[in-house]
């Protein structure tokens, strides 16, 4: 349950970096980031304003340049602006930069038969949880719950958490020339292996940011055009982990053109 309520309370602390200073003379500031990782040591994180995060604690082995991370951070306004380019910060207390960079085999790719769906997501795009967002002008970062069995140690737990991916997938065979929506749908894939009937009765989150460059290159290969809105589909039940009565959850967002 502490695994649950950690994760809970990470979507709903929200996209946005927010102050969590307790009183007028507390000059800690501490929020959330999602940021690319641009140096191992100093351990250094780019935000999408261009603001970098430099963590000195931070040992490099566990990081991967390039990839989008997210985390808890902090820094002492009294001693440095919020607005400058540069920020010495700290983690926040048991935080650790987590990447959330989709793999390989999450996509986008081609919508084919074995990247269907065969679950729903708890919610999406829900007024109770963090929006999904354009990263970076190009990595789209989603939101996700999702239902789960809630094992009794930390490695059984492991394992079911690796049993799904979120792989967003499209198809462009119908877009015509001109077409500017850029249309993917979010497919929740349970690999149970020989488990069947497994109870997941219980909901927690992730993030995902997805890089856009090739389902973007596609588009225009398909129709012609630069894509100036994006839409995500997913299959959501609040009610069960069944996509038997799940229903058709959109979310849509105006894109940024060169």
């Amino acid at each position: 349950m502490k695994f649950l309520l950690v994760a809970l309370m990470t979507v709903l602390m929200g996209m946005s970096v927010t102050s969590c200073m307790n009183g007028d003379d507390n000059t800690i500031y501490t929020g959330p980031a999602f940021a690319k990782c641009t140096n191992y040591f100093p351990a250094t994180f780019e935000l999408a304003n261009g603001q970098k995060l430099v963590v000195n604690e931070l040992s490099m082995p566990n990081l991967n340049i390039g990839e989008i991370y997210f985390f808890y951070y902090q820094f002492d306004t009294a001693q440095q602006p919020g607005n400058s380019q540069t920020l010495d910060v700290t983690l926040y207390a048991g935080s650790t930069p987590t990447s959330i960079s989709a793999k390989s085999t999450e996509g986008p790719e081609k919508a084919a038969d074995y990247n269907e769906a065969t679950a729903p997501l708890y919610t999406f795009n829900s007024d109770t949880s963090t929006q999904p967002g354009i990263l970076f002008d190009q990595y789209l970062v989603i939101p996700i719950m999702y239902w789960v069995k809630v094992e009794s140690t930390d490695e059984k737990q492991k394992e079911e958490l690796n049993k799904h991916s979120f792989i967003l997938t499209y198809d462009f065979t119908n877009v015509k020339s001109g077409d500017t929506t850029l249309e993917l749908t979010l497919n929740h894939v349970i690999k149970d292996g020989s488990e069947e009937g497994v109870e997941r009765n219980k909901y927690t989150s992730t993030y995902k940011a997805y890089k856009l460059d090739r389902a973007i290159s596609d588009f225009k290969a398909a129709g012609g055009a630069e894509p100036t809105k994006i839409i995500v589909n997913a299959k959501t039940n609040s009610s069960k982990n069944s996509l038997d009565g799940a229903a058709n959850s959109t979310w849509s967002e105006t894109l940024k053109t060169n």
